[in-house]
C-alpha cells in the first residue's frame, strides 16, 4: 500500500466537500483549501474524483486540471468506481453512509459539535426547527469519525480538541492546509476593491471571518471602541458571511458596542467573493483574525501570502504557522485589551508592522500545495499500511 500510493503510478481518490473554489457559489477556507490541493494531488500521479455535497448550484464545472467531478454524492461515486482512498471532512459526515471497508481517510477540519463548543452553544439554545437537524449532523460526523481507517488533522490544536470530543479515534498524522500562494500574491496586485470599500486614505483595519462568535466578532468590536478612542479616523471593515442573528450577534447589537462615534466608521462588506476579497486585504492597514479558537485559519496564511500585517489569536491552529513578533502580532483570545493595543501598534507603526509581514510572506512556501500534497500522499501511506481491509474490497476490487 506505502508504494502504491506514494508511487507517480495512479492511484484512484475519491474526494467529498460541501464546497469548492471556482466550483460551488459559497466557498470558505477548505473549498479553497481543496481547490488548490486536488490539482497538487493529480500532479502527483493521482486520479481525483470529486464528489459536491451541496444544495446550492453550481458556478462551474471545472474543479481544475486532473480532477473528475462526480455525479451523484460520495456513496453512489465509491460503488460506482473502485478508489483506493476515500478523503472527506467530517463536517455534515458526508462519508458516514460508506461502508465499513472504505478505505477512509476523514480530514479533521471542525465538526459541528467543536464549533458549538467553541461558540458557547448547547442545543437547547437553538430554535427548535433546528435542533433534530443538529443532532442528526452531529451523528453521522460520529459515526464517519469512528468508522475511518485513518484521520488527517489540519493542525495540533485540532487533533487535540477533536480527541477530547471523542475518545479512543483512529491513528491520525497532521498534514497542514495549503494555499495557491502565486496565485493569491498575482490576485491581489490586479484584483479591484470590493464594493463598499472605504475610498478615503483614513486607516483601514480589515476584520476577515464569518460574523459569529467564535469568530470574534464581538472581541473585534470591543477592541474597536478602545481604537477609535486612540486613533478616531481608523475604519473596521467586515468581510464575511453573516452568522444567524437568533443565536449570533446582529449588526445592531454589534453597533451597541460602540460610542455613537464610532458607529460611522464600520463597514460591512458580507460575503466577498473571488479575487476582491484579495483586494481587500491588499488594501488594508492591518487584517484582524480574532478567532475564540480555530482549527487552522486559511485565511491568515491568504494574509501572509499577499504580505499585509496581521493579528491572530494564540492557543489554536494559527500557532502552527504563526509567531509573535516574527512574522505577525498574536494575542490571547477573548482579550480584546490586548488585541486593541495590537491594532494600534500596527496603525501608528506601519514599517514595524510591515517589516513583521514581510518575515512572514517570505515563510509560506511551505504552504504550497504540492509540498502539501506530497505530505498528505506519505500520511495516507502511513495510516493505510497495513489497514485489515474487510473481504469485500477484494470483490470490488475485481470489478473496478
Amino acid at each position: 500500500m506505502t508504494d502504491l500510493l506514494t508511487s507517480r503510478t495512479e492511484t484512484r481518490w475519491l474526494v467529498a466537500s460541501p464546497e469548492y473554489a471556482g466550483v460551488t457559489a459559497y466557498t470558505g477556507g477548505i473549498g479553497r483549501h481543496y481547490a488548490a490541493l486536488l490539482p497538487a494531488l493529480a500532479r502527483q500521479g493521482v486520479a481525483v474524483d470529486l464528489a459536491l455535497e451541496t444544495n446550492d448550484d453550481l458556478v462551474s464545472d471545472d474543479p481544475g486540471e486532473g480532477v473528475r467531478l462526480v455525479d451523484g454524492g460520495v456513496r453512489r461515486a465509491y460503488c460506482a468506481r473502485h478508489h483506493d482512498v476515500v478523503f472527506a471532512p467530517e463536517w455534515g459526515g458526508l462519508a458516514a453512509p460508506l461502508p465499513r471497508s472504505a478505505p477512509l481517510l476523514t480530514n479533521l477540519a471542525t465538526g459541528v459539535r467543536l464549533a458549538d463548543q467553541v461558540s458557547g452553544l448547547t442545543p437547547g439554545d437553538l430554535p427548535i426547527g433546528q435542533r433534530l437537524a443538529r443532532v442528526r449532523q452531529a451523528s453521522a460526523e460520529r459515526r464517519q469519525l469512528y468508522r475511518s481507517t485513518g484521520l488527517i488533522s489540519i493542525s495540533r490544536a485540532m487533533l487535540e480538541r477533536t480527541s477530547d470530543l471523542y475518545p479512543g479515534l483512529p491513528p491520525a498524522r497532521i498534514v497542514r492546509n495549503c494555499i495557491d500562494i502565486d496565485a493569491v500574491a498575482a490576485a491581489a496586485t490586479r484584483a479591484a476593491a470590493p464594493d463598499g470599500w472605504p475610498d478615503d486614505d483614513a486607516p483601514v483595519v480589515l476584520f476577515l471571518g464569518r460574523s459569529e462568535r467564535r469568530k470574534g466578532v464581538e472581541d473585534a468590536f470591543s477592541a474597536f471602541r478602545l481604537v477609535h478612542d486612540d486613533v478616531p479616523g481608523a475604519r473596521l471593515v467586515l468581510a464575511g458571511a453573516g452568522g444567524d442573528a437568533r443565536y449570533e450577534p446582529t449588526r445592531a447589537a454589534l453597533l451597541e458596542m460602540l460610542p455613537p462615534t464610532a458607529r460611522d466608521r464600520v463597514i460591512w462588506l458580507g460575503h466577498v467573493p473571488g479575487e476582491e476579497l484579495y483586494g481587500a486585504i491588499s488594501r488594508a492597514d492591518v487584517v484582524i483574525c480574532p478567532s475564540r479558537w480555530e482549527g487552522f485559519g486559511n485565511v491568515a496564511l491568504e494574509v501572509k501570502a499577499i504580505g499585509t500585517p496581521l493579528v491572530v489569536t494564540s492557543g489554536s491552529g494559527y500557532d502552527d504557522f504563526c509567531t509573535d513578533g516574527q512574522d505577525c502580532q498574536s494575542v490571547p483570545p477573548a482579550d480584546p485589551e490586548r488585541l486593541a493595543a495590537a491594532i494600534t501598534v500596527a496603525v501608528r507603526h506601519p514599517a514595524w508592522a510591515r517589516t513583521l509581514a514581510e518575515h512572514g510572506r517570505a515563510q509560506v512556501a511551505d504552504f504550497a500545495p504540492d509540498p502539501v500534497a506530497r505530505d498528505l500522499l506519505a500520511a495516507a501511506a502511513e495510516l493505510l499500511a497495513g489497514a485489515v481491509r474487510p473481504r469485500l474490497d477484494a470483490s470490488r476490487r475485481s470489478r473496478g
